[in-house]
């Protein structure tokens, strides 16, 4: 690869001036001091430069081979230079021109990101899209992408963005020499990575040899191993200085700010950043190549080579970095979305620009931060010095990032659904427009020049509108040819041409001819202009690199001529001509003005063709918007490319410029259809003007031309076709009652009988009371037009418009005998009082006769009617017997020579006009009207009046066949223009066309084949001969479908069938029939003599009949049913086409009729000797008339020359034509003397001036009015309003197709908000259920608080037990509750409340309990009623490791059951009465009462009621609610009541009673069990099974003594059991007081075991004895013992507060 001339910009710079090089001295601010060797080292070249850059920096360079299988390295080599930090970057630029080739970047992007802190990225979509972004910025412009070279990251991700693009490339290379084509010019891939040379030293040995240029491999990396990315294409690779420092580093040396490779990067970027190229004197180097004069440079600015800077994630040393790019202002863009760093300083940029407050900084803005970085980096957790300065570094990036009017930080959110990474350059370029600083001067072009380069390579119109064009400093920038060319040629830049013509872009001094040619030859795509152009029109080979000599003149006129049929379109002269600011005619600044106008005009129009020729529509469809003659240029384009499709050799190729045709032509129905609806005059006008630069064609013969029917059918084109056929004529209606005369009676009667006319005819054009108002300028200011009328005006013209209106239009209301009146006695009243009103003359009889027999539709109807004559007469001389009338036969041939001369005169003025009209039908018609003329003149004329009668058969069928065509012909020359039959004409055409001749190609197949077989079979041994094809293919084929004759099917009419007499006879048959080989069938004899009379017999068959069934099946009922199918679907396929198809033909008919003589044929003699006489005399009157002018100016001449009163002098012809004009076009006799000789009076006479007036008509009427291009800003206007509604629809379809891909992205991220709102739910339901519970605790832990000093009845008990969660025994949560919802009277309609209900097989449940418990009401509830909503049962299948849980009163029950009950006893069940006491009587006789009643009271309440379930009809807690519905672990549906004992007596020590702060220390009797190691006290529950109070004293005696006698007694009462204690003290002292008992509480017990619907009830009674008695029999083995009663008691499972209120009771210590 050689260096490109680029390079020598890169060359010749300077060195940094920078104070990071440590090799550098300082420096002034003048000049930069350099060693001498550094100095000399930037001129040396060749081996001397490689030998001292190697010593001084101790460079070893080469190539890096990277394996890509085992033991291969094959692939493509990469280079690589291994050299020190420090080496000089002037030094390094110059290896780098030299060794590597480098051109000059257009921009540099160095990427910021980490290694250690590297995840891949999972959207693999975004993935995809930046890398295509990547390969856009790098295909577009020299681009130097600068990583860390790691095969890791974003460089790797770069770098498969750069293998798929040389992948691309190579096969399209590869591709091209293949096809013998030169591959593709491209922009170079520059990927440099900068590596440390410590990170790859452990798998690239780096300890070269003393040879410079080496070739080192690169094995492949293993896991977890850093290694070099193979698809870059450069690296340097730097050597690491150690570091004698005793910090241990928190990141890796790739990674670290304070590395000598990243300084060295910093350092060797910002060179790039700073370069300063400035004019070099001396003798300079560019690869190895001296030259004397200086290298050649390519122009920048100062400010050296654009940097943009791109943060992808990123570590702390990456933060460092940035800060530093920041310091330096260079730009960056930062991905947010990719996390680390890049995330951080996103955040720290959105909450300054919120809220930029000193304060809001110092208290949440550094806090955050810093926790975001030790969330990020753990590593900074041992380092909050590094940590702080990197949050410090973040908050000076942000607060720098904006600067005034410059930005310097860019964010692109990779999450965003608005956003794609597809724009990757986008972002990059418009980060570096808007960092850039405000200069002024050369250096503001350069500035300026280098943006627009950048903003055409990346193809962004947009960015160079908004940052280039549109700046606040209002500069303007003058466009050069460079940049247009490079817009107009590149692929998808006509955004820019717009913006270039925008801005004031002249396009005739830029288009001279021979840059036209170079645009041919410069394009890029040249096979459409080569396959349709070159090839297909001109005829060339299309091989040759160069355009054609003299192309515009001659190939580009040609080109236009055959495709438009407009010549001389181009011209090479006036071109150049325009380009040098010389400009042909009136010289004032006006003339020279509008001539700069037509001139740019022109040049718009051929830089139009150019994209049209060039297959680029949408720059043809940008430049046609600018254009001030929208519509021709719009049909002359669709008509180009209609006529380039056929050339295209592929059919895709072929649609597409067939769909290209069929824009341009919506182009001009648009523009006509807005004009239309606003301004519906100057549309006429513009329709009815011919342009001198379109061959003098108006706008609809144009689309004539161009066969657009769409813009033919337009109600515009209609409109103005009706004016034309009209002409100058209007019918009038008149009320004749009940009947009303048609328009063709009215015109033939008053073109026949004249004096119709006078009532039935407006002599004005149809629509208008009076003649168009003349054109006026759009702009104001333009003094030689007429202003534009104003409001009395307008209000004025509108009365006169509509007394006009009023005269000339007579409409029902008035008597017709009244108007007949006043048309015969006042004669042509109302049309003189009409045109004395509008200020015109009155036209006479003569004009208005002439005026009626001008008009197309008179003459339409004339010729129609004298056609239907000729037909009559005709028809008489074809039916007049034998040889006819030769009168009437003259006379008749005479009228068809007078039709077919009219019509060659048609066709011989179409010819020479070059008129867009057919032409080939009208010649066959002259030819096939001749031919008929002479025979009828040599048959029937001649021939039987001369040569006798022998041809009277002959003649009567030429005329017969004559009258037939003459019949025919009403049907394509009248008929077509009626609105009914036009199109149905139409429709016919395309069934005969299509439908029918498809019906003759079927039918034809079933008539021969069908036709041969029925007469071989029915005639076998006819005669071959002519006569035997036409009975097979006329009469038996083509007549049997009209036809059904079958006699000879049905009757033999002759013996047809061979008779032999013998075998031999029969066996030689056929050959005696066929006289031997000779095959000759005519020998009579031979047939008589097999019985045959004649060989024209016909034999009749069942085989005939069955042949000709199925023929009639075919022809008569498929054939035609199809073919009534066919026309009855292309009537339906035709029916709106018809329509646009008559309406397109209409105008060949008008125009055909305007231009033909008034008289129809015979009598157009007349008008062709009319004709010829007025063109002879006029052309007469026409010289003399210039004689006179001449004589008169010399006269004038004389006299102005010889007056003294004249002060003027004409010194020059221009001066001349001033003073002449006033006498050649305006003939004024009172500023011109009067011509008083007798060619003077001959001229002043009226016939002579009638046609003097109109020559000057005709030539007023080619003057081209459309010079005024100010007239004409108007459709400029209307073009650039339907191409902004045009790009609007297909923005509205971008926006869709935007909408969509939004709406899906939108629908990706509600999917991951759903996501994070379901976290954030589960969250806040954790965060609510923490909440509850700590509520509760904090609830339990005040009521601990409040109620420790309180007296038993004075507490209030609340549930604390009775909501923990989960429920006892099992592993299901209550639903908490807190103490404001606990009462049943508070509305809680969230309450949710687990149903828990335990099976009696349970283990929480003891043997003798389990016939006790009661069964799941709820279960049973659900099974006859419809609460399915209301609960929600629970599955409980967690059994619990004991049987009793820690809280209930469970552990306070002894474990002998009272009565020994078999566990499948079967309880009796009775009904649930809630709140009462029942008795049950048990099977075996026994009674048991079960008590539902509650012992809970409530202020207020004489008997203690608890409430139902409205709804289950089951008890509800009369303490509220707890969290968990159902019987639980318990064993009844409401109260569980429990009684229990507790024995207590004073402690004693040492026979002293123990006091502590005054007062003596209760101690109890408790009993532990050994097999759970649960403390009991004496009672049990109260199933109904004995007394209460009998279950104490029994429980008392188990425990207490090992009784198990005890009886069971349900008579026990309250004084027995108080009795059988007291008797213990009694045995031991007789002393009344020693002995107390107390019933210490009665009531509801907060239990784990609680629910809604069943509690825990406890009667509670304490024993106290005064003395320290003994009881008898008391066990000891360790199970009865004496407790401490305080408040640290560990060995009761009661609350404390009982415990406190027995101390109360007995004034004794507890706390």
């Amino acid at each position: 690869m050689r260096p490109s001339t680029t390079q020598e910009s890169f060359l010749s710079s300077s060195p940094p001036t920078n104070d990071i090089e440590s090799m550098n001295t300082a420096h002034t601010t003048t000049e930069v001091q350099r060693p001498p060797l550094f100095r000399s080292l930037s001129l040396l070249e060749g081996h001397e430069f490689y030998t001292l850059f190697r010593q001084q920096y101790n460079a070893y360079w080469g190539t890096l081979k990277f394996e890509d299988a085992p033991n291969d390295y094959s692939d493509e080599s990469r280079y690589f230079l291994l050299v020190d930090d420090n080496v000089d970057l002037s030094a390094l630029r110059q290896f780098m021109i030299i060794e590597w080739h480098l051109n000059s970047a257009n921009i540099v992007i160095p990427v910021l990101s980490g290694v250690s802190n590297n995840k891949p990225w999972k959207n693999q979509k975004q993935t995809e899209s930046l890398k295509q972004g990547i390969k856009n910025a790098a295909n577009a412009s020299e681009v130097w992408f600068i990583t860390n070279g790691l095969d890791a990251g974003v460089p790797q991700l770069i770098g498969t963005a750069f293998r798929e693009e040389r992948s691309i490339r190579r096969a399209d290379d590869a591709w091209a020499i293949q096809m013998g084509r030169n591959p593709k010019k491209r922009k170079v891939l520059m990927l440099l990575g900068i590596v440390c040379a410590d990170e790859i030293k452990d798998f690239i040995d780096l300890k070269v040899k003393d040879q410079p240029k080496i070739e080192l491999k690169v094995p492949t990396k293993k896991r977890d191993q850093l290694s070099l990315n193979s698809d870059h294409t450069h690296f340097i690779i730097i050597r690491e200085q150690p570091k004698i420092s005793d910090e241990k580093p928190f990141e890796k040396l790739a990674d670290s700010a304070e590395s000598s490779t990243n300084k060295f990067r910093d350092r060797f970027e910002d060179y790039l950043h700073q370069e300063t190229l400035q004019p070099a004197n001396k003798t300079t180097i560019s690869a190895g190549v001296t030259t004397d004069n200086g290298p050649r440079r390519s122009l920048w600015s100062e400010d050296g080579f654009p940097v943009v800077c791109t943060l992808v994630r990123g570590t702390p040393g990456t933060i460092d970095f940035l800060y530093q790019k920041i310091n330096q202002e260079i730009p960056c863009v930062i991905l947010k979305g990719t996390g680390s760093a890049a995330d951080i300083i996103s955040f720290a940029y959105e909450e300054i620009s919120a809220k930029n407050d000193k304060e809001y900084e110092d208290s949440y803005l550094k806090v955050e931060l810093a926790r975001r970085l030790l969330d990020e980096y753990p590593a900074l957790k041992d380092n909050n010095v590094k940590r702080n300065d990197i949050r410090d570094h973040i908050i000076q990036i942000v607060k720098k990032a904006d600067q005034s009017r410059r930005k310097f930080l860019t964010f692109v959110d990779v999450n965003s659904s608005t956003t794609s990474l597809n724009d990757f350059h986008k972002f990059i370029l418009s980060s570096l427009l808007q960092s850039q600083k405000n200069v002024t001067g050369t250096r503001l072009t350069a500035q300026l020049k280098r943006n627009l380069q950048l903003t055409l390579d990346w193809n962004l119109p947009d960015l160079a509108l908004s940052e280039i064009f549109q700046r606040e400093d209002d500069t303007k920038y003058n466009i050069s040819y460079e940049l247009f060319d490079k817009a107009l040629l590149g692929k998808k830049l006509e955004q820019f041409v717009d913006l270039f013509l925008d801005r004031d872009f002249s396009l005739h001094r830029y288009l001279k001819s021979d840059k036209l040619v170079d645009l041919f030859q410069d394009s890029k795509d040249r096979e459409f202009l080569t396959t349709t152009s070159l090839e297909g029109i001109l005829g060339l080979t299309g091989d040759e690199n160069e355009m054609p000599a003299q192309f515009v003149e001659h190939g580009l006129n040609t080109i236009v001529k055959r495709l438009t049929g407009i010549s001389h379109f181009f011209s090479k002269h006036e071109m150049d001509c325009n380009a040098m600011g010389i400009y042909f005619g009136d010289k004032s600044d006006r003339g020279v003005t509008k001539q700069r106008m037509r001139a740019e005009k022109k040049a718009l129009r051929h830089l139009i063709i150019f994209a049209v020729l060039m297959n680029r529509h949408q720059l043809a469809k940008l430049l046609w918007k600018r254009s001030s003659e929208p519509i021709p240029l719009a049909l002359i384009c669709c008509m180009m490319f209609k006529k380039l499709a056929p050339y295209c050799h592929e059919s895709y190729q072929r649609l597409l410029i067939e769909k290209q045709a069929k824009e341009f032509s919506d182009c001009a129905v648009g523009v006509l259809d807005k004009s239309f609806n606003e301004d519906d005059t100057r549309t006429f006008e513009m329709l009815d003007e011919k342009h001198p630069d379109w061959n003098h064609m108006a706008t609809v013969e144009l689309a004539y031309n161009a066969e657009n029917k769409e813009f033919m059918a337009h109600a515009a084109c209609q409109k103005w076709l009706t004016r034309q056929f009209y002409g100058e004529i209007t019918p009038r209606e008149l009320s004749w009652g009940l009947f009303k005369t048609p328009d063709y009676f009215k015109i033939i009667s008053s073109a026949c009988l004249i004096f119709p006319m006078w009532f039935w005819i407006n002599f004005s054009p149809i629509g208008q009371a009076e003649p168009a108002p003349k054109k006026v300028s759009d702009l104001q200011g333009d003094k030689s037009k007429k202003a534009v009328l104003g409001t009395e005006d307008q209000l004025e013209e509108g009365k006169k418009m509509g007394s006009y209106e009023a005269e000339v239009t007579i409409r029902g209301g008035n008597n017709v005998f009244t108007k007949l009146g006043n048309l015969f006695h006042g004669g042509r009243r109302g049309n003189d009082v009409a045109h004395k009103d509008s200020g015109e003359k009155a036209m006479t009889a003569t004009e208005e006769i002439a005026t009626l027999w001008s008009a197309p539709i008179t003459k339409f109807y004339t010729n129609f009617v004298a056609y239907l004559t000729f037909l009559s007469l005709f028809t008489l001389a074809v039916l007049w017997p034998s040889c006819g009338n030769l009168l009437l036969d003259c006379f008749v041939w005479f009228w068809t020579a007078s039709i077919a001369f009219e019509n060659t005169r048609v066709a011989y003025e179409k010819y020479c006009s070059q008129s867009s009209l057919p032409l080939q039908r009208a010649v066959l018609e002259v030819i096939v009207q001749t031919i008929f003329l002479a025979l009828y003149l040599g048959l029937r004329i001649i021939g039987l009046w001369n040569f006798g009668t022998c041809q009277i058969l002959t003649a009567k069928a030429v005329l017969g066949i004559g009258l037939i065509y003459y019949y025919y012909r009403i049907l394509f020359i009248f008929l077509p223009i009626s609105p009914k039959l036009g199109p149905m004409m139409i429709r016919l055409r395309c069934m005969i066309m299509d439908d029918f001749i498809t019906f003759l190609q079927l039918f034809v197949i079933f008539m021969i084949s069908s036709g041969v077989a029925i007469t071989a079979v029915l005639y076998p041994h006819f005669p071959l001969s002519v006569e035997l094809f036409t009975k097979a293919f006329v009469f038996r084929g083509l007549m049997a479908l009209f036809t059904s004759d079958t006699n000879d099917l049905k009757n033999s009419h002759s013996h047809c069938t061979i008779n032999a007499t013998s075998s031999s006879e029969s066996e030689y048959a056929c050959l005696r029939l066929s006289h031997g080989l000779s095959f000759k069938y005519d020998n009579l004899y031979a047939y008589q003599r097999y019985g045959i009379s004649a060989p024209k017999c016909n034999q009749t068959s069942w085989i005939a009949w069955f042949l000709l069934i199925q023929y009639f099946f075919l022809a008569k009922r498929f054939l035609t049913s199809l073919l009534t199918a066919m026309f009855g679907l292309t009537g339906a396929r035709v029916q709106s086409q018809s329509e646009q198809i008559w309406m397109y033909n209409r105008y060949e008919i008008v125009m055909e009729y305007a231009k033909r003589p008034r008289l129809p044929p015979p009598f157009v003699v007349i008008s062709y000797i009319f004709m010829l006489i007025t063109s002879a005399s006029g052309k007469c009157v026409q010289k003399l008339k210039e004689h006179a002018d001449t004589t008169h100016i010399n006269r004038a001449r004389a006299q102005s020359t010889t007056s003294t009163s004249n002060t003027k002098i004409l010194s020059n012809n221009s001066q001349n034509n001033r003073l002449i004009q006033p006498l050649t076009d305006k003939d004024d006799p009172d500023d011109v003397q009067r011509d008083t000789t007798c060619l003077g009076r001959f001229l002043n006479c009226k016939p002579c001036k009638q046609l003097i007036e109109s020559a000057k008509e005709r030539n007023e009427s080619q003057k081209p009015s459309w010079e005024d291009s100010e007239a004409n800003l108007y459709w400029k206007y209307k073009a650039e309003e339907f191409y902004a509604k045009t790009q609007e629809t297909d923005k509205t379809q971008g926006k869709l197709d935007s909408l969509t891909n939004s709406v899906t992205n939108v629908q990706k991220d509600i999917d991951v908000q759903r996501k994070s709102l379901r976290q954030i739910n589960d969250r806040v339901v954790s965060l609510e259920k923490l909440m509850v519970d700590s509520h509760i605790l904090l609830e339990k832990i005040r009521a601990t608080l409040q109620q420790e000093d309180k007296p038993l009845p004075d507490q209030k008990f609340i549930h604390i037990l009775s909501r923990e969660s989960p429920y006892v025994y099992t592993n299901e949560a209550r639903f908490p509750v807190t103490e404001k919802y606990i009462p049943w009277e508070i509305g809680f309609d969230l309450y949710d409340p687990t149903v828990i209900t335990l099976p009696k097989e349970h283990a929480c449940f003891r043997d003798d309990e389990k016939p006790f418990v009661e069964p799941d009401l709820l279960k049973r509830s659900r099974l006859t009623s419809n609460t399915d909503d209301l609960i929600r049962p629970v599955s409980v299948d967690v059994w619990p490791a004991t049987p009793t849980a820690t809280g209930s009163f469970r552990a306070l029950e002894p474990s002998t059951p009272p009565i020994m009950w078999p566990s499948d006893f079967p309880m009796p069940v009775a009904d649930y009465k809630w709140n009462q006491k029942v008795d049950i009587q048990l099977p075996d006789g026994k009674k048991m009462i079960v008590d539902r009643r509650t012992w809970v009271t409530k202020p207020g309440e004489e008997i203690p009621i608890y409430r139902l379930d409205t709804q289950l009809l089951i008890p509800l807690s009369p303490m509220g609610r707890t969290g968990c519905r159902g019987r639980g672990a318990l064993i009844r549906w409401g109260p569980n009541k429990t009684i229990m004992a507790i024995i207590t007596r004073w402690k004693k020590l040492r026979g002293q009673f123990v006091i502590v702060d005054g007062q003596k220390m209760l101690e109890a009797m408790v009993f532990k069990d050994k097999l759970t190691g649960d403390w009991k006290l004496p009672g049990g529950k109260i199933l109904g099974v004995e007394s209460p109070y009998g279950a104490v004293c029994r429980s008392f005696n188990k425990l207490a003594f090992q009784d198990e006698d005890s009886e069971h007694s349900l008579s026990l009462t309250e004084k027995d059991m108080v009795d059988h204690f007291s008797s213990f003290a009694d045995e031991g002292r007789n002393d009344n007081t020693s002995f107390e008992s107390h019933m210490v509480y009665k009531g509801y017990i907060d239990d784990l075991r609680n629910t809604d619907n069943a509690w825990v009830e406890a009667e509670i009674w304490n024993f106290h004895y005064g003395t320290a008695i003994q009881f008898p029999s008391l066990r000891t083995d360790g199970v009865a013992l004496w407790k401490d009663v305080t408040y640290n008691s560990r060995g009761f499972l009661l609350q404390t507060s009982i415990l406190r209120e027995i101390a109360r009771i007995h004034d004794a210590y507890f706390e």
